[in-house]
Formats: C-alpha cells, structure tokens, sequence
C-alpha cells in the first residue's frame, strides 16, 4: 500500500485563505450561527447547554456530504469508527469502544435508534439514511437515560416530520460506475388534525470487483426504502406520531482484497493443512494484485438485508408536565455468503442467514417548564419504564475442506430476549447558574440461547463425509439461560457562565447484558458476561460573537468484561472478553468566518488500551497477550474539515463552493498486525442555486485524488500474519451530478 500523500490540503489551505481574503475577513459579516436544538436528553434542548458530548449533523448537511448510511457517519464524527464491510459483522466503536462479535446474543456497545426506537441488530443498524431531520452521535456511556447497549454512547436518527403547508422534494443524481440515484418526499395536510408524509429512496451503483476466476463482477449498490408518516393532533393537549417504514438491499458478490507489505507475500491460510502445516495439494495461493479490484475466489458470495418497522408515538400535555408512550416494532432478515479461501479453488466459506423481529414499550413523565438560568423553576426530570423482546434466528455455515476433514458445520442458533427497565433522571438549579443532574437506571434482562449444531458432506464432492474440525465430539445440542441485573447511575455537574460559556463535568456507567458463544465446538454453551463501563468526563462548550462555536471534552472509561470477537482455536468466531480503558479529547468547531464563508472542523485523539487480556489467532496454541497493548481496529486520531464558500452571481443566483478533508490514523488487529492503514481524503462540491430557488444543480467529486484505502481488515491465519491482510477497497474517485427540485 502505497503512502498517502495528497496535494489536496494544500490546495484547499490556499484557495480557503485566498477566498478569506478577497472576501475581507470582517466583522460586519452578518452570517450568525444558528440554534441547534437537539433531543439527547430525551427533551428539546439546546445543543450548547447539554452536558454530554454530542455531534448533530443536521439533514440538509447529510445530503450535501452524501452521507447515506449509517456507516458513512463515521469520516465527519469525531471518536466515531464504523467498519461495515459484510453484513453480520459491522464493527461500530466510539471512543475506540462497542464493536461486537458475530454471535447472535452479543449485542452492540453502540446503540442505534430510529425514532426513539432502539435497533437491535448492527446490520439493520447500518440502514440507509433518507429524509432525515438530524443525526445525533451521543459520546460516552448513556445508560440512565437509554438504556443497554449503550456502553460507548448513542446514535439517534430522527426523521422528518409532516408539514401543515403542502410541500415536497426531489432528488436525482446521476455518477460514473452506473451510479443513479433517486430520493424524495411530499407532505402536507391530509384531514382537518391529519398531517402526512411519505419519503422514498432507490440508490444503485455498478459493481466495483471484478472475480477473475468465474468472469462475475461483485459488490454493487442495489438499495431502495419507503418511509410513512402520520401526524394526528385529535385535541390541544394529545399528540400522536406513527410511521411505517421498509428498506431493502441486495449486493451481488462479496469479494475483498489481498494486501501485502512484502511483494509476492502469499495469502497461504487455506492452501495449508492448518492442523499439520502441510501444503494441501490442488490449492493455489494468492497475492496482492495490481489492481486491487480484480480478485481471485472460487465462489462470488452475495448479501442482502430486508428490514421493516413500526413506531407509535403519543403524547399528552398535562399542568407542568407531559406523558409519552413510545411503541416500537422492528424485524430484519439477512444473509451473508463469502469465499474465505482467497483462491481459485473453493476451499473454505462461510454462511449466515439470519432472521429477528423485536418489539419495545417506552412509558414516561418529562418536565415541561424550563428550569434554566434566570427561570423561576429550579426542576426539571424525566422518569419511566422500558421493556423489550427479541426473538431471532440464525443458521451459521462454515465448509472446511481440509484433509482428514471434507464437510460442512452449521450452527443452527435461537436467541430469546426479554429486558424490562425502571429510570429516572433528576436535574435541579442549585444556583442560578450552577447545577446538578443525578440519574438511575435499574435493568433486568434475561436471554434463552439454543444451539442446534451438525456436520453434513460437501454437497456435489466424491469423497466427502461430512466430518468438521469444528465439532470435537460431534453433533449436539443444547440450550442455555442467564439473567443479568444492573443499576446504572449518573451524575452531573455543569456552570453556565454569562459569557455564553458553558462548562460540566459527569461521572456515568453503561452496562450491556452477557451472552453465549454462537458456535461452541462442544455443549454446553459457553457464557460470557456482561459488560460494564464507568466514565469520568469534562467538557466546555462555547460560543463567541454568535459566529464561532467550540465544543471541547476530554474522558476517560474504565472497562470491565469487555465485549469483542475473538476466534477459537479452529477459526471459528466467538466472543471473548477483555478489563480496558479509553481517553482522549474532542474537539467541534463550527464558524462563519465571513458572511459568505463557513467552515466546520472535528477532531478526536483516542487512546484506547487493554488492561487484561489473552487474545487468539485461529490457530492451535497461538495467543497473544495484549495487555498493555493498544485495542484493535481503532484509529488512535480522527480529522475533518468542511467549508462552504458562497459567491453571489447576481441575477443568475449564487455558487458555493464545498471543499472537505477527511484523515483517518492507521489501526491494527487483535493480534498487533497492521488492520488498515492511515488516509487522507478530500471531496469537492460546487452547488448552483438560482434565484427562484426551486431547484438547484450540484456538481461533486468524492476521493478527488482517487487515493487508495481501505478502512479494515486483518489475517485469519498463522501464516505471514504481518505481512498479508484482506479488506475491503473503499471507493475510488468517483463525480456525477445531482438536481434538487423542491416545492
């Protein structure tokens, strides 16, 4: 992998420090930054006055950075770190924590919600973003006041409501690699008290790979979603939301590509016997080659995810305070099928087919009455109770056809959870401009796990019998139950100085129920435990001129039964656990530096580290102690950089002109070989908007300088570990043309 050298940040510090020039970097400029209003704390507040570390990406900023997914979050989001290369095994961290195996009762440290709807699954997670009001990216344990799973923070997506005036949009993009791309919305009023909407999405990109060995192309975009929303208002004090919502992707093919530090350096893990290290005859391995999208693999693979949901929102105003049921349904269905073996050969691959529903009840009191600086009221809290069910599952595959084993194993596994929760959070005005927020969160959750495990021949192969590395004492079943109880407290804080300077300082846990180990090799199932976070966190967030806005924290986690994957000594994933910590500092800024000029940076240094633990390679006897080590697939710094320049054009309306910057440190794997090297990239859009402002154009180009990166990927066997990886290949450059119509 060549080192990335752009001239991009160069040419963008010249032109930025010209156009601030020639614009005269003034104080009459009357561009003022705007109030952002976010719902971290369960309540409309104002994002300068909320105690946590939180980023808000507004959804007109999500369309002009083309961010269309959950994953695509991660280059614009401080300490955020998403890699989602196959579906089942989407790796989300913040703060260089949360990733999650791919056992179907670990859960993610990550929690997602649409809606106030939690997702359960990270590969429903990952869906795709589509007429979205906000993204809101919560930072740090947010167990008191969302629950579970959210031991490294939050990511809650909220979507655009229904107008009262007749109104709508469309969106069409046309790019190179077959790339077209339609999205909109209309709303308005429906009934006297009815409001609706209805948003649509349809992305489709040719394959980038090429598989050399049977001729197909692989790793297309095929992607299309619906979204309904209805807004009842039967009387002044009730309020009613419900919204239906359905996404569906298809990706034809599921290849990677081989990467290599020493030229020649063969991908050997399948073309040896990994029980002997005897070459295994007929088996050709592969290397790097000189187009990293042209890959070699006996089977194409594919993958796909379907997944639809239900939400029911009603609220009722009452004397000082308002009561809030939140309904949820969600259900997915995925599956998965890649070529393992990286050889012409069909050696090894593994399955996942995978099928969840979930439903949730959310029942609580919100303060209404502001209790800020000044007010009357020094109270303001929220209480409730939570409960959720999940049943799922997933049939896992794995064929080995290494001599004396020529067969397939599956793992045919059942999940069953059921979690019911008592919170309450507290904030009171000690002074008129010092106070202080506690916070309790009581969880109980319980989960059944099944494991139907059996060998089968390789269909088609004279000779096979079925027989596995992976079941030492063949076929089994069994079935296991645990239940886990948490108390979850939180503790605030936080001065509001009069010169538009707010500062805090929190002390939080985060829990995330145990598990079982999806494919054991023996019965019983083997359990892990739950996970637990305590964080210490100080922030200021500051405001000058009404033009500058700087957001800063610093944190530091403490980590007990850390949740990660892991590999069993024949190869198969599992779950293990590890004692960590985590801190560092973030840094936002968001500016108008001139009436035409705008610029917003992020900045995160995260120094994550294993206190205790034993790390294993799939191979016999292999470990590693990574104690003291830094944790893997984390980049230890994160940089961005957007600016929009506006130049008015007079009758024929204005161009801005949209640079951004995006550096990504280098990160490893478990074992301490390289998972992905660092990056810079840059994307360049020119939007015309003319007078009548109906309509406007959008010229892009996204990797302008067509660097080549990938964002993860590690060895899977004893062989060559640090000097040959697989990953996927983020895109090239690619540019095209977008037209916005609105009404």
């Amino acid at each position: 992998m060549k080192k990335i050298i752009s001239g991009l940040p160069v040419l963008a510090v010249i032109v930025i420090a010209e156009l601030i020039a020639t614009s005269g970097f003034a104080a009459e400029a009357e561009d003022t930054l705007q109030e952002v209003i976010i719902t971290a704390q369960r309540r409309a507040e104002n994002l300068q006055t909320v105690p946590i570390s939180v980023s808000a990406i507004q959804g007109a900023e999500l369309e002009r950075l083309q961010i269309s997914t959950t994953s695509a979050l991660a280059q614009f989001t401080p300490s955020l770190h998403i890699y989602a290369e196959t579906i089942g095994s989407e790796f989300y961290t913040i703060r260089g924590i949360g990733r999650t195996s791919e056992d179907l009762s670990a859960d993610p440290g990550v929690a997602v919600f649409l809606n106030d709807i939690y997702l359960p699954r990270q590969a429903e997670a990952n869906l795709g973003l589509f007429d979205v009001e906000r993204v809101e990216v919560l930072r740090g344990p947010q167990g008191t006041l969302y629950g579970k799973n959210a031991t490294a923070g939050a990511i809650s997506i909220a979507t655009r409501a229904p107008t009262e005036n007749l109104s709508g949009y469309a969106d069409v993009t046309f790019g190179n690699y077959g790339r077209v791309n339609v999205d909109g919305a209309i709303s308005g009023k429906i009934s006297e008290g009815v409001l609706g909407r209805l948003a649509f999405d349809s992305e489709n990109r040719d394959a980038l790979y090429h598989n050399i060995t049977t001729g197909d192309t692989a790793n297309n975009i095929d992607r299309q979603g619906v979204r309904g929303t209805l807004a009842f208002t039967p009387s002044e004090p009730l309020s009613i939301t419900a919204a239906l919502d359905w996404q569906r992707g298809v990706q034809h093919g599921n290849l990677k590509s081989i990467f290599t530090d020493v030229p020649g350096t063969l991908y050997e893990f399948f073309a040896h016997n990994p029980f002997t290290g005897n070459p295994r005859p007929g088996i050709t391995p592969q290397t790097q080659g000189s187009n990293p999208f042209d890959v070699t693999a006996g089977a194409n693979g594919g993958q796909g995810l379907e997944t639809y949901g239900a939400m029911l929102n009603v609220r009722y105003r009452m004397q000082g305070f308002d009561f809030v049921s939140i309904t949820g349904y969600r259900h997915e269905t995925d599956y998965s099928v890649e070529d393992d073996g990286r050889t012409p050969e069909i050696g090894a691959y593994s399955t996942s087919n995978e099928h969840t529903w979930s439903a949730s009840e959310e029942l609580k009191l919100v303060s209404s009455t502001s209790n800020g600086p000044g007010s009357a009221n020094r109270l303001s809290w929220t209480t409730g109770l939570y409960y959720f069910h999940e049943q799922g599952s997933k049939l896992a595959g794995i064929l080995y056809d290494v001599v004396p084993f020529s067969g397939i194993v599956y793992f045919d596994q059942s999940l069953r959870t059921n979690s019911l929760a008592a919170f309450a959070d507290v904030r009171y005005r000690i002074l008129d401009r010092l106070s202080a927020t506690a916070g309790l969160r009581y969880t109980t959750e319980r989960k059944s796990f099944d494991v139907n495990a059996y060998s089968i021949a390789v269909p088609g192969e004279a000779g096979s019998d079925g027989s596995t590395p992976f079941l030492d004492n063949g076929n089994f079943m069994t079935a296991s139950s645990a239940r886990w109880n948490k108390v979850s407290p939180r503790f605030v804080l936080d001065y509001q100085f009069e010169n538009d300077v707010f500062a805090y300082a929190s002390y939080s846990e985060g829990f995330k129920s145990g598990g079982f180990a999806g494919e054991p090799s023996t019965p019983p199932n083997v359990e892990f435990q739950p996970e637990e976070v305590k964080n210490y966190e100080v922030g200021v967030k500051m405001e000058f001129l009404e033009r500058v806005r700087a957001n800063l924290s610093a944190f530091y986690s403490d980590y007990s039964n850390l949740q990660l994957q892991t590999f069993d000594a024949n190869g198969a994933p599992t779950t293990g656990t590890a004692d960590a910590r985590s801190k560092g500092i973030e840094l936002e800024v968001a500016a108008h530096v001139t009436a035409n000029l705008s610029a917003n940076l992020g900045l995160s240094l995260t120094d994550p580290t294993y206190k205790n633990y034993i790390s294993v390679l799939p191979a016999v006897g292999t470990t590693f102690d990574r104690s003291g080590q830094t944790i893997g697939e984390v980049p230890k710094h994160q940089f961005n950089a957007t600016f929009d320049y506006r130049i008015s054009l007079g009758a024929a309306g204005a161009l801005n002109i949209q640079p951004d910057l995006v550096s990504i440190g280098r990160t490893i794997t478990e074992f301490g070989s390289l998972w992905s090297p660092a990056y810079t990239k840059g994307d360049l859009r020119v939007l015309w908007t003319p007078l009548s402002n109906h309509w406007n154009l959008a010229l892009w180009c996204q990797n302008i300088t067509n660097e080549l990166y990938y964002t993860g990927g590690g060895p899977v066997s004893k062989y060559n570990t640090d000097r040959v990886r697989v990953g996927l290949v983020a895109d090239p450059r690619t540019y095209g043309l977008t037209a916005h119509f609105q009404f």
